[in-house]
């Protein structure tokens, strides 16, 4: 989208330019064949004279002139308007400043609220397509049989090849009740076609794990940081207090962040006292600095370490780094992916809205969590303290989590300092719809 919106405005400001030129050179000539070379010298003045641009009437001009000599049909008015912003916007070289069509809007207000209309499964980038996580309990996609590492390869006959994951995510979701193709790559098998009709999903948002029920170590995987994440944590937590828990994990792997109120939220369950969670640096310095809130802390007492990897991103990384810097818990996986910009969403004409990076973030002790470009490489985020890699091939799901090496060694840690003689096996005790399993 990016590179079409550049070329869509590399072409708008180009358009005016070919006609003016071309009005320069007729007026040349028939200027020359006149003998009038004073003529020619004071056109070429007035082309070479600055003038203040006026945005709104260069790019109404502009896309005049692409209606009325374009050699083709047009794509549609709203097609073009927004691809040209898309264009603007990419002269900012910044990746998270984008602007958002109704539907692209409409689905951020979903995913930060915490529901959404689709198939209710958690999906990945995979070779052709968009892999599923895991089906959500109770969901179409889990009603349809669809499991995890079942890849989808096209969505109502379309191929996902070489469509984003964004993009595919769009063409699942759609209206209540309505129908939607997936074809489903499993394995060695065919492909096979599955029709699933979307309903209302809750988005996953915590589960929580007696990871070893000897020691009760529990693990909660908080998901993301929808508004919905507070009160769910806060759930999981007074279920933990009620059945002993002696320690906690807190799995942030593969969150990709949220609201920042929820951040701050989270990590006043955490972190006692009035303390910084986090510092809003602009432009022009320090805007603020946010503390933990008052009559929020969940008072567990209890020994903690904090999973990452390269899917935390954004408030996963705000609560992280908070809760390393003020020593509530060492943080234990993989170098997370440096998302620490502050992205504000403004809401403009016609259902449609502007994300704009507007500050940056700080951890309490000054880490600037965003990422940077260095040698052509990127480098950033949170490194933790202990660093544990999994599998490549590894996936979050309890079918493997045998092989989860940042789990076991976040269970060794919290094994020691309860000086544990023995290991307990692993339940799966409430996920986010607040049903229990056991």
């Amino acid at each position: 989208m990016r590179e079409r919106g550049r070329a869509w405005v590399y072409t708008l400001l180009l358009m005016p330019l070919l006609f003016v030129g071309g009005f320069v050179v007729s007026e040349a000539y028939a200027v020359l064949t006149h003998n009038s070379p004073s003529l020619l010298r004071d056109s070429l003045r007035n082309l070479t004279r600055r003038e203040v641009l006026e945005p709104t009437d260069a790019f109404r001009s502009a896309l005049a002139e692409v209606e009325a000599h374009f050699y083709g049909k047009p794509p549609a008015i709203d097609k073009l308007t927004y691809t040209s912003i898309n264009g603007m916007l990419s002269a900012l070289e910044d990746p998270y400043t984008r602007f958002m069509d109704p539907d692209a809007f409409r689905r951020m207000q979903e995913d930060t609220t915490g529901s959404f209309t689709g198939i209710g499964a958690l999906l990945e980038d995979a070779p052709g397509g968009a892999r599923i996580v895991r089906p959500l309990p109770n969901s179409p996609a889990q009603k349809a049989g669809l499991q995890p590492g079942d890849i989808i390869i096209a969505v109502d006959g379309k191929s996902l090849e070489r469509v984003a994951l964004d993009e595919a995510v769009r063409m699942i979701r759609g209206p209540r009740f309505t129908e939607v193709k997936l074809t489903i790559r499993r394995g060695e098998q065919e492909p096979f076609t599955v029709t699933i009709k979307r309903d209302l999903v809750e988005s996953p948002t915590v589960d929580v794990y007696l990871e070893d029920d000897a020691n009760k170590i529990y693990r909660i995987w908080l998901q993301n940081f929808s508004e919905k994440a507070p009160i769910l944590l806060d759930r999981a937590l007074r279920q933990i207090k009620q059945e002993g828990g002696r320690a906690i994990i807190l799995d942030l792997r593969a969150n990709p962040g949220g609201l920042l109120d929820s951040a701050i939220e989270v990590a006043s369950r955490f972190i006692p006292g009035d303390k910084v969670v986090v510092s809003v640096v602009g432009r022009q310095g320090l805007l603020e600095r946010k503390y933990t809130l008052r009559g929020r802390y969940a008072n567990l007492e209890v020994p903690m370490v904090v999973l990452i990897n390269g899917g935390s991103a954004s408030a996963s990384e705000i609560v992280a780094g908070a809760l390393r810097d003020h020593k509530i818990a060492p943080l234990i996986g993989e170098e997370s992916f440096g998302k620490g910009l502050v992205q504000t969403v403004i809401q403009t004409s016609h259902n449609t809205a502007v994300a704009v990076t507007t500050a940056k973030y700080l951890t309490p002790n000054g880490t600037d969590l965003n990422a940077k470009i260095v040698d052509g490489k990127r480098v950033g985020g949170l490194k933790p303290d202990i660093e544990v890699k999994n599998p490549e091939d590894w996936r979050m799901t309890e079918e493997d989590k045998a092989r989860d090496k940042q789990l076991q060694k976040a269970l060794e840690v919290l094994r020691e300092q309860l000086n544990a003689t023995q290991r307990g096996d692993s339940v799966l005790r409430a996920q986010s719809d607040g049903e229990v399993s056991r």
